[in-house]
């Protein structure tokens, strides 16, 4: 069998799929965004109210550096969340018939043995003309082989993966990485 990718246009399943991926993506943003408001004030009123602290200048200028750069990186992200919310119905969905013609365990070393191991698959997507690197349970993995043919559906501009079939079986936890 080929490999067959299309364009196609977004229907009503797609954009509550979207709207899914976004929701969780704005709750994971509200509770930093809580975090990164509440926790710099509860710590700059403790070294306030410290008697032991004689110099407060520094612990506060500290703990505003840090967290500065936590809201910064918060701030961001929401703003990001937003624009893919606005650019939702502008997506563009891709499904078709792709091979997989690598596979790779990536091991992320961790402090003494908490390594972690990323087990990931290569596609090409002749529409964006790039390899894309997909990453699956170990389970999937171990089954899937190069040269075997998946389906899959997915979103250009926000790289969600919606669909992934391998011999009949919905590949549940799958994410682009790259």
């Amino acid at each position: 069998m080929q490999q067959t990718l299309k364009n196609t246009t977004l229907n009503d399943e797609d954009i509550k799929f979207l709207k899914r991926q976004l929701k969780k993506g704005y709750l994971t943003w509200i509770i930093f965004s809580l975090f990164s408001i509440v926790f710099p004030g509860v710590c700059i009123y403790m070294i306030i109210t410290n008697e032991e602290i004689s110099d407060k200048a520094t612990p506060i200028l500290a703990v505003i550096i840090i967290f500065g750069f936590w809201i910064y990186i918060t701030i961001k992200a929401i703003i990001d969340t937003t624009k893919e919310q606005q650019n939702l119905l502008l997506q563009k969905k891709v499904e078709g018939n792709i091979i997989v013609l690598e596979k790779e365990i990536i091991t992320t070393k961790g402090h003494e043995a908490n390594d972690t191991d990323s087990y990931e698959i290569t596609i090409y997507s002749e529409i964006e003309e790039k390899h894309k690197n997909i990453s699956v349970k170990k389970k999937y993995y171990e089954k899937i082989q190069i040269g075997d043919m998946l389906w899959i559906e997915y979103y250009l501009d926000s790289n969600y993966i919606k669909t992934l079939i391998f011999e009949q079986q919905d590949i549940k936890s799958k994410y682009f990485t790259n």
